[in-house]
């Protein structure tokens, strides 16, 4: 019978390996070493101990290898199976050291305006970027500095008809103020256009810009006022108006506002049968008033009547009502209503009523 293998049999027979397989293998490490293979360490008869001759470390002092750097000399390092060159001294080390008084450069403070690649360009300080405070709308506005102390709102108006009739009418506008403690001004714009079949039957359009100058803490104020109509039935092709004069605020606060004006200056009719600048005086009355937080309602009044005859007047004037829909895109709805009064109207009617229901994007 063959004999049975003692490795069946349970019995290790693994004695290790040769010496010729642990000398291909590398050096084996042991922390802590043993005590016999810790170096002895030179110590200065000068040093801070002041003990001549080597003294021996125990292992527990030894984290991980036994050495010690001197000031004037070198240490060896003990390590089983891996040899390590000495330390160099402190004092032979080549580091660079600034010399004496040389102060380190600040970079400069930067603009909160300049650029940052501006700023790291030149290698000033950049400071962290604030966190952000403004809501993102589902619009961009281009052109920044109409939103840095002005209220504005763009607006649109559309509504038609199709079969026995086919109309459509459209109106739209645009609405700028700045308010400040020193003055108001205001841009408005409105255009309308509206078609029966294909055919035109209203197409007019007026710009009217509006600049108060208060006098300090006085209610007094300076204004000036340009005006400009357009209108394709009228028996004029455009009309210009420049006045001026001394206003009067009643109130002015946050929340409401009440003022009259009184002034002069003249206007002229473009493409009429009569088209000299004719003086005229200016009268007129605007109030705001904020009801609450979903409505406010609007109103203006200007006469300008002829200094040669009174009897020879216009008569402008706006009310409107808005009502906010959504505070996070500033969408609000507008009930308008518009009168235009012309005494003279050579030969059409002298009275145009318009009223309008808008949509307007408060920007």
């Amino acid at each position: 019978m063959a004999e049975t293998p003692l490795w069946q049999l349970g019995i290790p027979t693994f004695a290790g390996k040769k010496p010729e397989e642990q000398a291909q293998a590398g050096p084996s490490f042991h922390f802590p070493p043993p005590p016999s293979e810790i170096a002895q360490l030179p110590v200065d008869a000068t040093g801070p101990l002041n003990q001549p001759g080597p003294a021996e470390q125990s292992s527990s002092e030894i984290q991980p290898a036994a050495y010690q750097v001197q000031s004037a000399a070198t240490a060896a390092v003990g390590t089983p199976g891996l040899p390590m060159p000495p330390l160099p001294a402190a004092a032979e080390l080549d580091l660079p050291v600034a010399p004496v008084g040389t102060s380190v450069p600040v970079p400069p403070p930067t603009d909160p305006s300049t650029p940052i690649g501006q700023a790291l360009a030149t290698g000033a300080a950049v400071e962290s970027a604030p966190l952000a405070e403004e809501t993102a709308s589902w619009y961009e506005i281009p052109w920044q500095w109409v939103t840095r102390g002005w209220k504005n709102h763009a607006e649109l108006g559309l509504d038609g008809s199709s079969g026995n009739s086919r109309t459509l009418a459209l109106q739209t506008g645009l609405e700028m103020k700045r308010k400040t403690e020193r003055y108001t001004l205001g841009i408005d714009f409105d255009y309308r256009k509206a078609t029966n079949r294909g055919l035109t039957t209203e197409d007019n359009g007026r710009l009217n810009l509006d600049y108060d100058r208060l006098f300090q803490d006085s209610k007094w104020s300076a204004f000036g006022k340009f005006g400009a109509e357009w209108d394709q039935f009228k028996a004029f092709d455009s009309r210009l108006n420049l006045n001026s004069g001394l206003g009067y605020h009643f109130i002015r606060t946050d929340d409401a506002m009440f003022a009259t004006r009184f002034g002069a200056g003249a206007s002229k009719e473009i493409g009429a049968p009569d088209d000299d600048w004719k003086p005229e005086a200016v009268f007129g009355a605007e109030g705001e008033y904020q009801l609450n937080r979903y409505n406010k309602m609007k109103a203006k009044v200007d006469y300008f009547p002829a200094w040669e005859d009174f009897s020879d007047y216009r008569v402008v004037s706006d009310v409107a009502w808005e009502i906010l829909l959504d505070d996070t895109d500033n969408l609000s709805l507008k009930l308008a209503l518009t009168d235009r009064y012309d005494s003279t109207p050579q030969g059409a009617k002298p009275n145009d009523v318009y009223y309008s229901l808008l949509l307007l994007v408060k920007f």
